[in-house]
């Protein structure tokens, strides 16, 4: 461990990942940035996944969970039991660009008026090939800009100031489902925003109907979300976003019928455009 580097926690959550869970944490123990401690959230997984983690002995740390409660509180587990300064963020199923934790702290050191960073992405499936490439807004006005109707980031993609977490409350485990969207609105009122140039993660997709059927669910709760923040939070959307947000709506009710391939060519052509 190097001391003269800043100490960084990856966070992973874990329900049944046994076909994936592997390559995610190979992928963590391959970043060029030594000091980091891996922890791994089991959310009371029936296959083969704690096994899996038994075999990596100390090189990770493992915390089971009592009792099914939402990803929010499964990550803030994790984030209690950490000792890191930064918080990275990965999913189970998702493969780490071996840079992705160098570049990230390199960027947080040195602007420490920043309170998250994530970058671009890779879109792979089942298989781990490459299908497809996501691009986010890079500095903190494109990002606040459009933060009340996109996610300004990939979520595994992020890597989090730890001191800003804990003086929000961690991440909110009243909205199951939509804890991320919540954070970064709260966030986005507590320090600046960005995205690195970089890809620093591949980000496992699968074209199954349950993927689409969650996305529209997603929406639906992401639109709760909005009407939270608008009431609670000094966001106010602009004429532009509502007649986007409108647009939005009708869209996915639409997109809904598609068969799941289309769909999802045509969501991610819609938030091409609509950005």
């Amino acid at each position: 461990m190097d001391l003269n580097k800043a100490l960084v926690s990856i966070v992973i959550p874990v329900h049944n990942g046994e076909k994936y869970i592997k390559e995610s944490i190979d992928s963590c123990l391959a970043q060029t940035y030594s000091n980091i401690e891996i922890i791994v959230v089991d959310d009371k997984s029936t296959d083969n996944t704690l096994e899996i983690l038994k075999g990596y002995g100390e090189k990770i740390k493992v915390f089971p969970v009592e009792k099914q409660n939402g990803l929010g509180n499964v990550i803030n587990i994790g984030i209690r039991a950490s000792k890191g300064k930064y918080i990275a963020r990965m999913d189970a199923d998702d493969i780490m660009y071996p840079d992705r934790i160098e570049k990230q702290v390199e960027y947080l050191e040195n602007n420490p008026s920043c309170v998250a960073v994530g970058g671009q992405i890779d879109v792979i499936n089942e298989n781990s090939d490459i299908t497809g490439h996501r691009e986010y807004a890079q500095n903190d006005k494109d990002l606040k800009k459009n933060r009340f109707l996109f996610q300004p980031f990939a979520h595994p993609a992020v890597t989090l100031r730890k001191s800003t977490l804990e003086e929000i409350g961690l991440y909110p485990e009243d909205m199951w489902k939509v804890e991320d969207v919540k954070l970064f609105l709260i966030l986005s009122t507590k320090g600046e925003f960005a995205n690195l140039p970089d890809t620093v993660l591949k980000y496992r997709m699968t074209f199954q109907t349950e993927s689409q059927s969650k996305m529209v669910e997603h929406f639906k709760l992401t639109d709760d979300m909005r009407k939270w923040a608008i009431q609670n939070l000094d966001i106010k959307p602009t004429f532009r976003e509502y007649v986007i947000w409108y647009i939005q709506k009708i869209g996915v009710r639409i997109l809904s019928i598609l068969p799941p391939t289309l769909f999802m060519k045509v969501f991610e052509l819609s938030r091409k455009i609509l950005k």
